[in-house]
């Protein structure tokens, strides 16, 4: 009665509200206990002002080439907490220094992997709960989707949260806010498999939080990841449990830490019994807010674990990781932040040139001036409660199950019925048949195996002819409803004249025949495929080239780089930074185990693992065929069947930062060193008889830029045309120069260039910002053409060198290349198209 009472008087108020986690995760077909990079965190005993009464969470996934330690993890998210407990005032400011701390730790992992291409993106969502109000950041294409008053609103925005941290300095940010009532579920996902759309809002009633996990890991096959979370009424404490309901083990002694450095343990109590609460929501206020800060230039899964407790103190560690807009959520204020913040000494090194590019603002929202820092921001709050649920795909999908296990188990009681008909009919066989005989009665028994055969064939005749009736017509209705569809998709598609409209008209098409082919794959649907990809293509300006390896088993070499020539593809090994060569022969590519181009010392000189290769002319005074250049500068030119000699080039006055790339252009070798924002240009030798080029270079350089110097910390890879300079940034910018041979003129940089893109069928789609660059090429005159490597998209970009025109995209036919990141791009003068994946290369004589 008086528990009756106290809520009544607390009616119209917030109620403080507890947060129960459970975890989602499912790895290599088993479910785990624990989610990495999945936490909660207690304020610690003397936090800053305004965090003492705040409890964090944390759920972080990190995306890259190489395997992350739960130990990892557990450092990542012991810095967020440790840097958003130690910041005071507004709480947009505190969540924005913990995203922040595990970006710099990121974005220095980055940086000290350069030459071996590995990377690591995080994916982080923040939530801090304050009473009933949860204050959300998003970093990268992350989910979080809130049920309430019975509608499910999906917190999702990538133009706004970015594609992840550890790509630049700057972060994009995504704020939202949720006003929490007891019995609202909340679902944080990095990765959203679509069965779990509506998989909130298809519950009846309130079931327990464990029985929704079991049957949200029911709906869906393969690794999944993210959190479950269910809110009672309590104290404003986060009650993070195993996956299978037991607490995890008790935190450490809290300790006094000091609150602008480190976090004190997060006291988490074992998880109360589970009742059900009643959904008596009247309303469900759900605001957003977003900030997103511009790009500053920089120059450089294992076992599940919680990460319950005591947020490490110390420096961020160099290691650590991984859309829709919210549905009928108006977005009311953009707010963008400009980060100021030079890189540091620490920071200067090389980009990894497979890292991925980031998304650069959205130049079209509207913003605001930025918040003061001791002011929370403004979040309207939007009525939700006039939208009505709807049927979900899983409830459905439930539906039909339902049916078909109905279905069986009348299929069951006909073959139990079947048993008895036939077990009645034998025993009275057995009685009838002796008094046929003369002479009396008779005891005629059927043998026992003949009997067990009998009982075994019944069920299993049953069975056959269930199952042929099912594909018969089963299956048969279900592939005729789909091509059907599409075939009715195919007219409309090709009626339409707006090539937007007529893009999005075959993307239907190629939808219905994918389902068709799930029942049965048939000429019909190959062809509608093939057809429908081909209209696709031709409107996107894509061509499809068929790919072969040119090697039986692989080089056993992580590939990098490669250069071409018509007799020779040389490729660098990422790992031991030698280069390897294969010798181009009329019956294909014959790999030359003998030739040796590899880090040593020479003389009294030590060459370290080569960063990156090109091909020397034909004649030249040392007769090489390749030339590698290490990040202290060092040269070593490698022929066949010759000892590699290697040579120093002279250091600029101001000495080297880190050798990143080189180009060889009309005897002139061009050196990109992106920690010291230089290019140094080094004349080559001629033969004073012959005029012959030598491609030695021993004089001192001259730097490229003039009085304009643009900031190229973060470029990853250079290309040169006569006086014409072109460098590739790790965010996929491109930066122009011209050379000026005018003393009163000075060269002239144009940063970021603009590229055009000529297709309509693209409509408001930014094709550029869905590529991941990581390398380049300038192809020879006449025709000189940009190809830019879109490692993730297995494709290669064709921009005009000038214009900078996107003249069309070349990428890989149907089953010829497999899944996976692309490593390197090399062209050979004759226009052949070779691309690297891993240990294998894949060659086309098709290109354009």
């Amino acid at each position: 009665m008086m528990e009756t009472f106290r809520k009544f008087l607390r009616c119209g108020e917030n109620v403080p509200i507890d947060l129960n986690i459970l975890s989602l995760y499912r790895l290599n077909g088993q479910e785990q206990n624990s989610l990495p990079g999945l936490a909660a965190f207690a304020p610690p005993r003397k936090a800053a002002r305004g965090r003492e009464r705040e409890p964090l969470f944390v759920s972080l996934l990190l995306n890259g080439n190489t395997p992350f330690s739960a130990a990892e993890y557990d450092k990542l998210a012991g810095d967020a907490a440790a840097a958003f407990h130690g910041t005071h005032g507004a709480l947009t400011s505190a969540l924005r220094a913990a995203a922040e701390a595990v970006n710099r730790a990121l974005l220095e992992r980055n940086l000290s992997t350069t030459g071996r291409g590995q990377y690591a993106i995080g994916w982080l969502t923040l939530a801090v709960l304050r009473e009933s109000q949860l204050t959300i950041l998003q970093c990268g294409p992350t989910h979080v989707l809130s049920f309430s008053g019975g509608v499910t609103r999906h917190l999702y925005d990538p133009a706004l949260s970015g594609k992840g941290l550890g790509l630049s300095q700057g972060i994009s940010q995504f704020f939202s806010q949720i006003q929490l009532q007891p019995g609202d579920r909340l679902l944080v996902c990095p990765k959203l498999p679509p069965a779990w759309e509506n998989v909130l809002g298809s519950d009846r009633g309130l079931p327990a939080l464990e029985s929704t996990r079991k049957r949200m890991l029911a709906l869906v096959e393969g690794d999944v990841s993210g959190a479950l979370i269910q809110a009672t009424e309590g104290t404003g404490d986060m009650l993070l449990s195993r996956s299978d309901g037991t607490p995890p083990p008790p935190p450490p002694k809290p300790v006094d830490v000091s609150p602008a450095v480190d976090s004190a343990p997060a006291f988490i109590p074992s998880p109360p019994a589970r009742r059900d609460v009643a959904r008596n929501v009247s309303t469900s206020n759900v605001s957003t807010s977003n900030v997103s800060t511009s790009n500053v230039s920089t120059s450089n899964v294992s076992t599940g674990a919680h990460v319950v407790g005591r947020p490490p103190g110390d420096q961020p560690s160099a290691y650590a990781i991984p859309p829709e807009p919210a549905q009928s959520v108006e977005t009311l204020h953009a707010t963008s932040l400009q980060v100021e913040q030079l890189a540091s000494a620490a920071m200067a090194r090389q980009f990894p040139p497979s890292i991925p590019r980031a998304k650069p603002n959205e130049p079209e929202l509207e913003s605001i001036p930025e918040a003061d820092e001791e002011t929370e921001p403004e979040f309207e709050a939007v009525d939700t409660t006039s939208a009505a649920p709807r049927r979900s795909p899983e409830e459905i999908a439930l539906r039909r199950a339902e049916g078909n296990r109905q279905a069986a188990r009348a299929a069951v009681s006909g073959i139990q019925a079947w048993r008895r008909v036939t077990e009645q009919a034998g025993t009275r066989l057995r009685k009838f048949l002796p008094n046929l005989l003369p002479g009396g009665e008779s005891d005629i028994t059927l043998p026992v195996p003949a009997m067990a055969f009998i009982s075994i064939l019944v069920p299993l005749l049953v069975v056959t002819i269930a199952i042929v009736v099912y594909m018969r017509f089963g299956v048969s209705s279900q592939y005729d409803m789909y091509i059907t569809q599409a075939q009715t998709l195919r007219s409309q598609a090709m009626n339409e004249t707006d090539p937007v409209r007529r893009r999005e008209a075959w993307n239907n098409v190629l939808q219905r025949v994918a389902l068709a082919e799930k029942y049965n794959v048939t000429g019909d649907t190959q062809s509608m495929r093939q057809e429908a990809q081909a209209q696709l293509d031709a409107l996107l300006g894509v061509s499809r080239l068929h790919f072969i390896p040119i090697f039986s088993a692989g080089v056993g070499a992580e590939i990098s780089r490669m250069a071409a020539s018509d007799t020779d593809l040389f490729m660098l090994d990422a790992v031991k930074g030698n280069i390897l060569r294969a010798a181009v022969t009329g019956r294909g590519y014959d790999l030359d185990a003998a030739f040796d181009c590899r880090p040593g010392v020479y003389g009294n000189i030590t060459v370290g693992p080569l960063v990156d290769l090109l091909i020397l002319p034909k004649s030249n005074m040392l007769n090489s065929s390749t030339l590698g250049v290490d990040a202290a500068g060092n040269l070593l030119y490698c022929a066949p069947g010759q000892t590699p000699r290697a040579l120093t080039l002279t250091p600029p006055g101001t000495n080297w930062g880190r050798v990143v790339a080189v180009a060889l252009d009309s005897n002139k070798l061009y050196v990109l060193d992106a920690p010291a924002r230089a290019v140094w240009i080094y004349n080559g030798r001629q033969d004073a008889a012959t005029q012959e080029e030598m491609d030695t270079f021993e004089d001192a350089p001259y730097i490229f830029f003039s009085i304009q110097i643009p900031e190229i910390q973060d470029a990853i890879d250079i290309a040169v045309s006569g006086d014409e300079l072109y460098l590739l940034h790790a965010d996929g910018r491109l930066t122009y120069c011209m050379y000026s041979r005018i003393d009163d003129v000075p060269t002239r940089c144009d940063s970021p260039v603009k590229l055009l893109n000529r297709f309509p069928a693209y409509g408001d789609t930014d094709v550029f910002s869905l590529a991941h660059f990581t390398q380049m090429t300038l192809t020879g005159m006449p025709d000189s053409t940009l190809f830019l490597l879109d490692a993730d998209g297995q494709s290669v970009y064709r921009l005009s060198s000038r214009g900078f025109e996107l003249q069309g995209i070349l990428g890989a036919a149907s089953g010829t290349l497999p899944s996976g990141q692309l490593g390197a791009l090399a062209t050979s003068p004759s226009h052949i198209l070779y691309l690297a994946r891993g240990d294998q290369v894949y060659v086309t004589n098709d290109a354009p």
